[in-house]
């Protein structure tokens, strides 16, 4: 007997509504950022000075407290010594600028294959650039990231005013090399060499129990911790922001957000590599899962399932969505809306999850799912690792209820929850989307009704 197939909505993609987002001009003239960082006095800039500075080069803050980070998301408004960057990321410190990264190539930003040739003139430029005349280059830090991917590493330590360093992935084809990315990252030298080691390392743990626990504010009046907190508002601070720009990456860069306020330096791009990513139809929700998983693993921290089917078994996942139908339609009955018939999401022996879930009356789905036990466990899991420093990952269909000013309109969508007022009995949380995204709040059985995963990463040791 043939097994029914389930097209199950796992796949966190932007729909072709995310092109509602306004999208970032290219500068009349780009601004090489190699060229101006050679110079001592430029990491001395604050993050005001240097936003206002280049505002023609679309910079821009990460979050609205306009002081950690700021990005350039536009291909071709930055250049690092007339190479043309994707995506650039600036981090601000007390005495200046303290690191910036730049993505000379990632897949979720361009439009075509990097050509073997064009990566391996790009690979010789910059290692020329910083090779002085009758030094050696330095030797390549090659790791295996598993079926034939590579990546290798070239740091130049000792350079001034920053330290550099080279960082590309790819996979070995019959046409030649199929790329994933190309990194350049300058660290400030300024700190000395220890510094600058550290910066350059990858880390070999994250952050303990005890660490990210006072990363928790609990607001007990109007301001407190920030403009937007409220009293009652229990959240986890010090989240980073990323802007996962015009791709459909909110769930690398969800994981990205996490495994930084871990203390790990690793970006989307990375992320996005291990886990299949595409531009424009985002990630599945098992690979990254699994991908996220396994960095955890590296690090010390371990995944913990929430809610949701997805790293189950087909079987299991197609029982489950047999059960929500069955409960949907209980509920709509009680509630005399229509219900779902087998038609509209059958599809020979194939079934549509996200016919079915577009189908649904969103006050059935609430009122269906607000009776679950798991609602419960739900509010238990947030209070609990809310109230131990930990973000959760959130993982939503979108457009099932309102929410204006969001680029996205509906579809499935990535996002973080941070915390919970237990007053207004609301959640609180945010999105890569940049700033003015990084604080926001809705009902908590609203936010239940719209889940369709929630996980988070816990560090395993004290």
């Amino acid at each position: 007997m043939l097994k029914k197939l389930l097209m199950l909505a796992v796949f966190l993609s932007v729909w072709p509504t995310m092109g509602q987002r306004m999208a970032i001009p290219r500068a009349k003239e780009a601004y090489d950022i190699g060229v101006d960082f050679e110079k001592a006095e430029a990491w001395q800039q604050k993050g005001d000075d240097f936003v206002a500075a280049h505002k023609k080069n679309y910079f821009r803050f990460l979050d609205e407290t306009k002081k950690n980070s700021a990005n350039a998301i536009r291909q071709g408004n930055v250049k690092f010594h007339g190479l043309e960057v994707y995506e650039t990321r600036i981090w601000f410190a007390d005495e200046g600028v303290a690191r910036i990264e730049l993505s000379l190539f990632n897949k979720g930003d361009a439009e075509k294959p990097l050509e073997s040739a064009d990566l391996l003139a790009m690979l010789k430029e910059v290692r020329e650039k910083f090779t002085g005349e009758g030094e050696r280059p330095p030797t390549p830090v090659q790791t295996n990231m598993g079926g034939g991917v590579l990546q290798k590493t070239l740091t130049w330590p000792k350079r001034e005013p920053a330290a550099v360093q080279l960082t590309w992935r790819y996979k070995k084809v019959k046409a030649g090399i199929d790329a994933d990315f190309v990194r350049v990252t300058l660290v400030n030298a300024a700190g000395g060499a220890v510094s600058v080691k550290n910066a350059l390392a990858a880390k070999k743990t994250t952050q303990g129990k005890g660490s990210i626990k006072k990363n928790v504010v609990k607001v007990t009046a109007a301001g407190d911790g920030n403009a937007k907190a409220q009293p009652g508002d229990v959240y986890v601070d010090n989240v980073p922001m990323v802007d996962q720009g015009q791709k459909g990456y909110c769930a690398v860069a969800t994981s990205e957000r996490v495994l930084r306020y871990y203390g790990q330096s690793v970006d989307e791009h990375e992320i996005g590599a291990s886990a299949g990513s595409t531009a424009d139809q985002g990630t599945s929700m098992a690979a990254m899962f699994d991908t996220v998983s396994k960095i955890g693993r590296k690090y010390g921290l371990n995944t913990n399932v929430v809610f949701g089917d997805f790293n189950k078994a087909m079987d299991n996942r197609v029982e489950g969505f047999q059960k929500e139908i069955e409960n949907y339609n209980k509920t709509a009955k009680k509630m005399k809306k229509p219900e779902i018939g087998k038609d509209v999401y059958m599809r020979g022996l194939a079934i549509d999850a996200n016919a079915a879930r577009e189908a649904m009356d969103p006050d059935v789905l609430k009122a269906m799912k607000v009776k679950s036990p798991k609602f419960k466990n739900f509010q238990k899991a947030l209070h609990d690792q809310v109230n131990a420093g930990v973000p959760i990952f959130w993982g939503v269909t979108l457009g099932l209820f309102p929410e204006p000013d969001i680029p996205q309109a509906q579809g499935g969508h990535m996002r973080l929850i941070i915390g919970y007022n237990d007053k207004t009995k609301e959640i609180i949380y945010t999105d890569t989307w940049g700033a003015g995204h990084e604080y926001k709040r809705m009902s908590m059985e609203t936010a239940w009704t719209i889940a369709d995963a929630i996980f988070f990463l816990k560090p395993s040791r004290e």
